[in-house]
């Protein structure tokens, strides 16, 4: 849970917080930018899913969409690294430019009903040619707000980063099952292509000839390399969560339940980062983690408990998300703090690219549990706590 129970004097400063930062001149902008790039990335698994399984098997749906998540997560750091050389906005409109035409060729092969082969590498075709709007608006947040505001500028994107989780798949399934999963498709190409021209026209990048930090990248940053690994930990463990919620809900026969409790722990999570960025940034961003990392951590030992008397699965999800979305945004915050300057959406595209990574090894190794979901949130539990180690050893050796 946040570190510090808020007193009504305390509200009051964080509410003003909020209000500064969006008093910054192009910060709204900036905002509807978020929520536009946001909002396409929590209704791509579902997109992907049903434009395949309209045509296809499940199976085969399921290795597209691990087609389309490994092709993001491979090629993420590649695509930061241009935006950082020649702009977030030239960048995105190249990616865009293919982006589009791999969902053309992945909607035209589903209605062919293509082999699942030639479906799997169109889906990893559409995450490659994904703009790098992820990593580019923390980049742009962290540049864009002033320095007393970094940390509610994160916490914030950390918020627009959860709602996007709750309100796209129910967008996306909407539209896919009630019209067409085409629909789905020019739906979140339309919501991408406004966010590219909000940050064209409003954040101008001028490009730069690399310099030799910038060929070496931000890996050269000692730091950011354990972020990375804190970060693979922490979103395996969150990953795993939700697959063990899934097979919970679906063990009792209630396979209704598994949206409003994944609803709840993203709930549980944008309460936490809009509390987090009300708060004044802390003295010791380090410290906080590793403090979050270990509330993640009991919260998830007490949603293991919970699968004792799965009634109690309601009350003590949204409470367990109450770390995820601070975890989050300190994450972000330590990244940009790591790596300054031009090399900033390669070093967030680097923490997507291994959060991404974490994901799939988390949903890997619950899927394995699945007939036992207590040992799949007892294995969360544990990989979280995995993560607060590493955060409290690095302290330790500095």
């Amino acid at each position: 849970m946040p570190d510090a129970t808020l007193e009504v004097g305390e509200l009051a400063d964080g509410s003003r917080r909020y209000r500064r930062l969006l008093a910054v001149p192009g910060s709204r902008a900036l905002t509807a930018a978020d929520l536009c790039a946001r909002l396409p990335q929590g209704m791509l698994s579902v997109a992907v899913l049903l434009a395949v399984a309209q045509h296809a098997s499940m199976r085969a749906a399921g290795f597209a969409l691990a087609g389309s998540t490994l092709g993001l997560a491979m090629t993420a750091p590649v695509r930061g690294r241009l935006a950082d050389r020649y702009g977030v906005a030239r960048t995105a409109v190249v990616c865009s430019g293919g982006y589009l035409a791999a969902w053309a060729g992945l909607l035209a092969a589903c209605a062919a009903r293509a082999p699942t082969a030639a479906l799997v590498a169109l889906a990893a075709a559409t995450g490659c040619c994904t703009p790098p709007l992820s990593p580019a608006m923390r980049s742009l947040w962290s540049v864009h707000a002033p320095a007393r505001l970094v940390s509610t500028a994160f916490a914030l994107d950390a918020a627009v980063f959860d709602l996007a989780y709750i309100a796209g798949p129910v967008v996306a399934s909407s539209l896919a099952v009630g019209i067409s999963p085409a629909v789905a498709a020019v739906v979140m190409l339309a919501l991408t292509g406004a966010a590219v021209m909000v940050i064209g026209f409003r954040f101008p990048h001028k490009p730069a000839g690399p310099t030799g930090a910038e060929v070496a990248g931000p890996l050269r940053s000692a730091a950011l390399r354990r972020l990375l690994l804190t970060a693979a930990l922490a979103n395996a463990a969150l990953s795993a969560t939700e697959v063990a919620l899934i097979a919970s809900v679906r063990l009792h026969h209630v396979l209704w339940a598994s949206g409003p409790l994944l609803a709840e722990l993203s709930a549980g999570s944008i309460l936490g980062s809009l509390l987090l960025g009300s708060r004044a940034a802390a003295a010791d961003p380090h410290r906080r983690l590793a403090r979050l990392l270990i509330s993640f951590t009991f919260g998830l030992v007490a949603l293991t408990a919970a699968t004792l008397a799965p009634p109690l699965l309601a009350v003590v999800t949204p409470l367990a998300g109450l770390s995820l979305g601070p975890t989050l945004a300190t994450l972000f915050t330590l990244t940009a703090a790591a790596v300054p300057g031009r090399n900033g959406t390669e070093a967030q595209a680097w923490l997507n690219s291994m959060m991404n990574g974490g994901a799939a090894g988390g949903a890997a190794i619950a899927g394995l549990s699945a007939s036992k979901p207590a040992l799949g949130l007892a294995i969360a539990a544990g990989t979280a706590g995995m993560a607060a180690l590493t955060v409290a050893l690095r302290r330790r050796q500095a």
